[in-house]
């Protein structure tokens, strides 16, 4: 899909991680004046998010965008069209804030008198976020957003602008460093891949533009290209530098691979599984299909990089673990909306076949499941775990605290820009949920990068081995009274983070 905005809009709403958003939209009525014989008309209901829909203002640069015809409007429109959508369909609406809609910073302009549209609208979404906090103190709702549309095309299909890797920072200030964590084995030139970069490289540089610059935010920037081009790396591997040149390209990625690792004896298949998104659906075939196949043992997801997606992928891929005498008619995830549309709620089962093309999955019918998770674990990935528990399957969750997000979204267009407002809370089988301090693991293991995943020296999976052989692992209660780095991560304090965008971590379904 072509764009038609200048970048810095489109970074408007990627910088806007966690917009969530509300404004209650009254109803209006009239009257005569004292002794006035005039008829007073009932008072009318407030438009409908239908009847506001793709009514645009002209500045707008996301219009062209849009998935349906549009007409021309102002910002005072679109912001109409927010108000609307979330009363109608925002989980927590009883609990948000009232805005002026007409205030300065919701209807911001240039110097020359130009509207704002975009910084107004993320002002407007972002202010307007559900005060409600957790146990631990955090935002319920740290997860709404908006970003444009053409963007979330690419995502949800499977498609990144980038190098080919998954980066990781640790510390922070001037002690924070950025490492390559992953790289998808795509075979397009000029990638991460094709040009050997390896899981544990420090970037050091970029363009010339380094961590340790005064401004540093170029260096992040170039990180993240917002169009297809060459840029120049320094890396670090184990002391030695090497200097790459690299090409960010627009492309659809794999976001799974497997393989079967033997070990005392064992035969573990061994699943990476980064985002449940299109172009992981006929990998995963794959990967079922030849753990079955070959008769594997025991099995391993890794989860510790996937920040979810669509909530059908993960149901299909948690029948094909489970086997379909533990789950056909049986429920995967229960959707509960808001006490509005409690007649929506419904029950999603075990798909048999994937989400896009219907292809039919083989299944390893296991009674247990050993996922790797880390902060990183989010929405749909979570719902993979809380699905088999639901139905009896024994998930020894290894690594860190999952980032806790039990909610999910229908996404909607609106004006070149798509919305995602949380609108209903999984739960499995059993009725549980409500993990939003996050899933905590069985044994606690640090994301380290001194191995290659997949291999039984790298921590998260020598863990799981350890564990399946009867060693015992460090508890996160037994982690925090030795007071380790790793209670902390297990806590949900990360000491090392992935370098992405906050909307990627979602739970998408289609409407039912």
């Amino acid at each position: 899909m072509q764009r038609h905005t200048p970048n810095r809009h489109k970074a408007l709403l990627l910088g806007a991680a966690s917009l969530l958003g509300l404004g209650l939209l009254g109803g209006c009525g009239g009257g005569g004046g004292q002794g006035s014989t005039e008829v007073v008309d009932p008072v009318k209901p407030s438009p409908t998010s239908k009847e506001l829909a793709q009514i645009c203002a002209a500045d707008n640069p996301f219009r062209a965008d849009a998935t349906a015809a549009t007409k021309t409007g102002t910002v005072g429109d679109e912001k109409s069209w927010i108000r609307a959508y979330m009363d109608e369909r925002y989980l927590w609406y009883r609990d948000i804030p009232v805005l002026d809609a007409s205030a300065p910073r919701y209807s911001l302009v240039d110097a020359s008198g130009k509207p704002q549209v975009v910084t107004s609208l993320v002002n407007y979404f972002q202010d307007s976020r559900s005060p409600k906090l957790t146990a631990s103190g955090t935002r319920v709702d740290q997860f709404s957003f908006m970003i444009d549309t053409s963007s979330w095309s690419n995502f949800s299909s499977g498609q990144q602008m980038g190098y080919g890797w998954m980066l990781k920072t640790t510390g922070s200030g001037a002690s924070e460093r950025t490492f390559v964590s992953y790289v998808y084995p795509t075979s397009q030139a000029g990638q991460a891949f094709g040009q050997g970069i390896l899981r544990g490289d420090e970037i050091v540089s970029v363009d010339g533009y380094s961590p340790r610059d005064s401004d540093p935010s170029r260096f992040y920037a170039a990180l993240s290209p917002e169009q297809p081009g060459s840029h120049e790396f320094v890396f670090v591997r184990q002391g030695q530098t090497i200097r790459k040149t690299l090409q960010a390209l627009n492309v659809e990625v794999p976001q799974a691979e497997h393989r079967i690792v033997t070990q005392n004896g064992v035969r573990w298949g061994y699943l990476m599984f980064n985002s449940h998104v299109q172009s992981a659906e006929p990998a995963l075939v794959r990967a079922i299909e030849e753990f079955q196949t070959r008769g594997i043992d025991e099995l391993v997801v890794d989860l510790r990089y996937n920040g979810g997606g669509y909530l059908a992928i993960a149901s299909a891929l948690a029948r094909a673990v489970a086997g379909s005498a533990r789950t056909d008619n049986k429920v995967f995830e229960s959707t509960r909306f808001n006490d509005k549309r409690s007649s929506e709620n419904y029950s999603m089962g075990f798909y048999d076949s994937t989400l896009f093309s219907s292809t039919p999955y083989k299944t390893l019918d296991l009674n247990r499941v050993y996922v790797l998770t880390s902060n990183d674990t989010c929405s749909a990935s979570e719902s993979f775990i809380n699905g088999l528990r639901g139905v009896d399957v024994q998930v020894v969750q290894i690594g860190g605290t999952t980032c806790g997000k039990p909610y999910g979204f229908y996404p909607q267009d609106n004006c070149g820009i798509t919305y995602a407002a949380m609108e209903f809370e999984g739960v499995n089988a059993k009725g549980e949920g409500g993990f939003s301090d996050g899933m905590v693991p069985t044994c606690v293991a640090r994301d380290s990068l001194e191995f290659p995943l997949a291999d039984p020296r790298e921590n998260m999976f020598a863990t799981a081995l350890a564990h399946h052989a009867g060693k015992t692992c460090p508890s996160v209660a037994a982690a925090g009274a030795l007071g380790s780095s790793s209670a902390a991560m297990a806590g949900g304090q990360a000491l090392s983070r992935l370098l992405g965008k906050e909307w990627q971590r979602n739970k998408i379904v289609t409407r039912p």
